[in-house]
Parts: C-alpha cells; structure tokens; sequence
C-alpha cells in the first residue's frame, strides 16, 4: 500500500488516544497523512474533554481537515444516507463512504459497525490496538506503555477495546499486512 494513502480518523481512536496521553502517535506513524472529515471534527468539538485537542491537532498541523462532499459528488451523499439503517454513527458513515471512494483507510475501533462494510467494499481499516502494535514493531513505545494505555483508555469501562492486553491482541486480531500502511 503506497505511503501516499490517506489515514482518515473517526472520533474514537481520537478520544482513545487522547485517554492514553498519546495523540502524537498518528503523526509519529503517518507524517503528513492524517485527515479528519469535517463531520468527525464536528462531532469530537461537542466533546469538552477532547475539544481542545482536537482543536491543537488542526492548530498545530497534525491533521488536515476534509469537507465531506455534500453537493459535489450526490452518489457518495446518497450513500452515506442509505447506510443510516445499517451504520448508527454519523462519523463512521461517513468515512466508509469517503474511504470507499477515495481509497483512504479508516482509522476507527468501531469494528461491529466497520468492518463488514470494509470487507465489502475492499477498504482498509486501523484500529486503536492497530496502531499500537504498528507502533510497537517500530519500537516507538513499549509493551509495558501500550498495557498501560490500554488500562487508561478501558477504566471504568469508559472506552471498550477487544483485547486487556496488546500481547492478546497481536495473537488474536492483528494482520502484520497493516505494517505497511
């Protein structure tokens, strides 16, 4: 998968980061490559403990801001529409459709709601355990910080993540295919 492919983030690997202290990581693991569709920066802005991060991401340059088309391209919009009866989050929606379109991968530990549809429809998908074993097999943080994350993001049953462990993870869920990305 070429460098140039775009990461497009859905709002809860943002607050999942943000949890862990760790918003940095997307730009350590893809300079120049994250984006945020309007309708996801919308949607993080009505969060007041994530705001001012997220405000600080597009403040300081760490992710690009993208207008979902709502005129210029009706068969993307009709799409996003006609998935409102399978897909509840409005931000998930929309970066399937886009992603789909524009053959960006998506960021998002949604995984009931995404990856049947990535599956689909060829698309490819992160999730936050993803990028945290990317970032471990490229030795930015330790298994012992990543645990430890993980029991920040899941206290008090706050955030949901399929795995306690990201040990767990790599044996269960993790396709080394998504080094690449």
């Amino acid at each position: 998968m070429s460098s140039k492919v775009l990461i497009l983030l859905d709002s809860d690997v943002v607050i999942h980061l943000f949890k862990a202290d760790k918003i940095s990581l997307l730009n350590e693991l893809y300079p120049g490559r994250v984006r945020m569709l309007d309708i996801v920066f919308e949607e993080l802005l009505k969060n007041r403990s994530v705001r001012d991060v997220v405000e600080n991401l597009f403040t300081y340059n760490q992710v690009e801001e993208i207008t979902f088309p709502t005129t210029s391209n009706q068969q993307l919009f009709q799409e996003f529409f006609a998935l409102k009866s399978t897909i509840n989050g409005t931000g998930e929606r929309a970066c399937l459709v886009y992603c789909k379109h524009y053959q960006n991968i998506i960021a998002s530990s949604n995984t009931t709601d995404i990856v049947p549809y990535c599956k689909a429809h060829g698309i490819a998908f992160l999730t936050t355990l993803d990028l945290f074993s990317i970032a471990l097999e490229r030795h930015k943080i330790s298994e012992i910080e990543i645990n430890a994350m993980i029991k920040k993001i899941t206290k008090n049953n706050d955030s949901y993540l399929c795995c306690d462990t990201i040990a767990e993870h790599l044996r269960v869920h993790f396709d080394r295919q998504k080094l690449l990305y």
